[in-house]
């Protein structure tokens, strides 16, 4: 029984061993941009060649039209930029070291404030979700293997890493697209509740008008009939 237990314990701090150090480089984010102003973000991408392209996805999920302006910035040098979109994404390749720009710009906007959501993902070279680099935590492959190898485990510590960063990168396509879903059902309750806000507006606008003309006819009728009504009397002769 004891040494079941020990089994199990190792086993569990391998595990959490290895899922602790699966850090995503991403960052998630659900901004509001004020009628007039212009707002940016920056990415630092300090000397780490494990980054090669950053991808921003972005959404504008309330406000007005659901537009905004877009770009991407390095130094001078604008790499990307969109006008008067309702979404976009860019993937912008990491040619050197230093802050990377991307700016929002509602200044064509006077009334309306714009709700944006972006994600912003470190890719490697194989367009991936970048994860750190497991080496620099000191992580010794060789002292697991042996300790696995101890309590009779037939498995490869480098296949099971295989094995978990497959796991781990299907797991972040899968929380991508619940991120795009959460987007376009915000933007979507957004949308509904600007339509239910104009049906309410022009529901009482044409009640109000309804009850006033027929309050009209009722006056008019009535003051046909009236002989002392200056009003039927006009209308007696027309």
């Amino acid at each position: 029984m004891t040494i079941k237990i020990k089994r199990l314990l190792f086993l569990l701090f391998f595990y959490i061993t290895l899922i602790t150090q699966y850090i995503l480089a991403e960052t998630t984010l659900s901004v509001e941009v004020p009628p007039g102003k212009f707002q940016c973000f920056f990415q630092t991408i300090k000397d780490n060649t494990h980054y090669k392209h950053l991808e921003i996805d972005y959404q504008v999920t309330d406000g007005g039209d659901l537009d905004i302006n877009f770009m991407v910035v390095f130094g001078a040098e604008v790499l990307a930029q969109e006008v008067g979109k309702k979404e976009g994404n860019h993937v912008v390749p990491l040619k050197q070291l230093g802050d990377y720009q991307f700016c929002f710009d509602n200044t064509f906007s006077y009334q309306s404030r714009k709700v944006v959501l972006f994600e912003l993902y470190l890719l490697d070279e194989n367009g991936q979700v970048s994860e750190e680099n497991l080496a620099k935590h000191g992580i010794d492959d060789l002292n697991i293997q042996k300790g696995l190898d101890s309590y009779g485990y037939g498995m490869k510590i480098k296949e099971f890493r295989n094995s978990f960063e497959k796991l781990k990168q299907l797991l972040n396509k899968i929380e991508y697209h619940q991120a795009l879903l959460r987007a376009y059902e915000s933007r979507d309750r957004a949308i509904m509740g600007a339509n239910l806000s104009r049906v309410n507006l022009w529901s009482v606008i044409n009640t109000v008008v309804i009850i006033l003309v027929g309050c009209l006819h009722v006056f008019m009728v009535r003051s046909l009939f009236n002989e002392n009504s200056n009003i039927g009397r006009l209308l007696r002769k027309t």
